[in-house]
């Protein structure tokens, strides 16, 4: 009976053994970005540094993970990140798109905290670009970043243009990367501008990435006036020629009199008179 009774002491001891024991390593502190969202934000091509402080002194080994699997174990990763020990950081260096994801701190007792770490978004556009009125005009937005949202502003306007301008997704599935007129006209001539949004830009720790390209509507006769243009040259050279030709040959009779020598004049005379 005295042993049932001894059964939720021990319980309630060990319990207890065990929170002490974990409240002695202190707590976890990340360096979140948005502390809410447990965000860390990081730019293509730099470092990213994470870091979990602990609140308790003492020698503490910190534990990495990345989507559940340790980052020394992560095929990606080798030869490009560093565990500080000391300093309870993990730095990635050369940082790539593929680098975010749910990163882990962790302590040898279980005591953990989660880094929700994303890519901010960047994006680019030619400057400007050319179509001849009646073509098939596409821009596509190149963006890089986490789960980037795609927003376009034409001719300074929020709308699609009355329904002929379609949107389609890029290569790697970004929706609405790529604006598309079937049909080009000359009004749609402008400034066309594409707008990307993520967890970055939505709680505010970065701006939106915006680029802009000037697009120039050619008239379908447009590519004829450099060939028209040609044409009036050759024709204007051809007259040219032709006066000077009608010139020459009529200025022949006149100088071939003047070159023949007073004996073949005489000759000539004496047989007109013949004749």
């Amino acid at each position: 009976m005295e042993h049932h009774k001894l059964i939720p002491f021990l319980r309630y001891s060990l319990a207890l053994l065990l929170f002490l024991a974990i409240s002695a390593q202190g707590d976890l502190v990340p360096n979140y970005d948005h502390k809410e969202a447990k965000l860390k934000v990081f730019e293509i091509k730099q470092p990213l540094v994470l870091f979990c402080n602990v609140t308790e002194p003492g020698d503490h080994e910190i534990h990495w993970s990345r989507n559940g699997t340790s980052v020394d174990k992560v095929a990606e990763l080798k030869g490009r990140h560093t565990i500080l020990k000391s300093e309870y950081k993990l730095v990635i260096d050369r940082a790539q798109e593929s680098d975010a994801g749910l990163y882990t701190c962790s302590l040898p007792r279980g005591q953990s905290k989660d880094i929700n770490v994303v890519a901010n978004v960047a994006v680019k556009l030619p400057s400007n670009m050319a179509v001849v009125e009646g073509e098939r005009l596409a821009i596509q937005c190149i963006v890089v970043g986490t789960d980037p949202i795609i927003n376009w502003t034409i001719l300074d306007n929020l709308t699609s243009s009355e329904g002929v301008i379609s949107y389609l997704p890029d290569e790697k599935n970004v929706k609405d990367a790529i604006l598309v007129i079937e049909s080009a006209r000359l009004t749609d001539r402008g400034n066309y501008s594409c707008e990307a949004n993520n967890l970055a830009t939505e709680h505010r720790i970065t701006k939106p990435a915006v680029a802009v390209t000037y697009v120039r509507v050619k008239g379908k006769l447009a590519a004829l006036w450099p060939f028209l243009g040609i044409c009036a040259e050759v024709f204007i050279l051809c007259a040219i020629i032709l006066v000077y030709e009608k010139r020459r040959n009529k200025a022949d009779p006149d100088e071939s009199d003047t070159d023949q020598s007073p004996e073949q004049k005489k000759k000539r005379m004496i047989s007109k008179n013949y004749d």
